[in-house]
């Protein structure tokens, strides 16, 4: 098959096999919006595919922060040297913050989701469903609390990703953004678009 056309029941990707390209909502899997980051998915073509070749299904389409990065190397999974970029965003960050007055405030947090905190054009990328979901139960008691969880592209993200994940669809739907073709975070409630490129990529490298 091409690797930016819809898949159906039998088709291959690469020589391997793989599952009908449809989202969450059943619809027409979208390609991720990758912005200025890597290419992602478990066959490196911003897609997030399903295939019986990647039992770690990486079919959730995540907006990658530094708080996850840093939780994911906790866990043994070192994405860091993925997104150079967003290291380096976040160090100048640091050093500005260092030099400047610190404010406070007494406004209390709102519920739900905490606003991402990465790079000003923050990176998608195709995660493993269960380490969304592991990160999703670890907020609880993590000292960054709900920062740590990625938020997630709903319409690039896999249908299997729930049953892969073993989790509610109604879970990833609590943590949902939209997506443009330039990778920029739109603000919380947005609808996707479609966009990214869905060509190119190698060899099923998922990580």
């Amino acid at each position: 098959m091409n690797r930016s056309s819809p898949a159906r029941d039998g088709d291959t990707l690469g020589g391997l096999p793989i599952y009908p390209r449809k989202n969450i909502f059943g619809n027409p899997l979208l390609p991720v919006p990758v912005g200025n980051g890597p290419q992602t998915g478990f066959f490196r073509n911003n897609y997030c595919d399903a295939s019986p070749a990647d039992p770690a299904s990486h079919t959730v389409a995540a907006v990658v922060t530094p708080e996850f990065l840093d939780f994911s190397k906790s866990r043994g999974n070192d994405l860091w040297p993925l997104f150079p970029s967003m290291r380096a965003a976040q160090s100048s960050s640091s050093s500005s913050s260092a030099s400047s007055p610190s404010l406070s405030t007494s406004a209390s947090p709102a519920p739900g989701p905490s606003p991402a905190t990465s790079s000003p054009e923050p990176c998608i990328w195709c995660l493993c469903a269960t380490r969304w979901f592991e990160a999703f139960r670890a907020a609880a008691s993590h000292p960054l609390g709900d920062r740590i969880v990625p938020r997630v592209v709903l319409e690039a993200t896999h249908e299997r990703a729930p049953a892969d994940g073993k989790f509610e669809r109604a879970v990833l739907e609590r943590w949902a953004v939209g997506g443009d073709g330039s990778g920029r975070l739109p603000e919380r409630g947005g609808k996707a678009k479609g966009g990214g490129g869905g060509g190119g990529g190698g060899e099923a490298i998922g990580r």
